[in-house]
């Protein structure tokens, strides 16, 4: 700074150099570079942190779809098995109302004949079942 006296007056006039004022203008433009660049972090990790959360919340929603559609997919697998054997019992059903398969049917499982009836049992040619 440098001291200036006014003709005819005791008052000191303070007027600073020109150094220190291009000093002071170098170290404010310093620090608010380094606030901008504290802001920038500070944003950024937050912005990080805020994409982690989603991306970790949408890849766990995901695996939970996934998994919700191979079990639906076993439960109609499944459906698809039990309808098919339901079927299969309405038939076997409709036929042992019908006597004459229930005769036969009854002859074939538990080897039963009419009175006088002789019963034969034949071997069966099966490849894979001879020994």
């Amino acid at each position: 700074m440098e001291i200036r006296n006014t003709a005819n007056s005791n008052v000191s006039v303070l007027t600073p150099k020109r150094d220190s004022i291009a000093k002071t203008n170098q170290n404010e433009s310093d620090y608010v570079a380094k606030v901008h660049q504290r802001r920038l972090i500070l944003l950024g990790a937050l912005f990080a942190i805020v994409i982690l959360f989603f991306g970790s919340q949408i890849i766990l929603s995901q695996r939970t779809y996934s998994q919700t559609n191979a079990q639906v997919e076993q439960s109609e697998q499944k459906l698809k098995k039990q309808k098919a054997t339901e079927k299969d019992l309405k038939v076997q059903l409709n036929q042992l109302q019908d006597t004459n398969y229930l005769e036969k049917f009854i002859r074939d499982k538990y080897m039963y004949s009419k009175p006088g009836e002789q019963v034969y049992n034949l071997p069966v040619n099966d490849p894979i079942g001879q020994k």
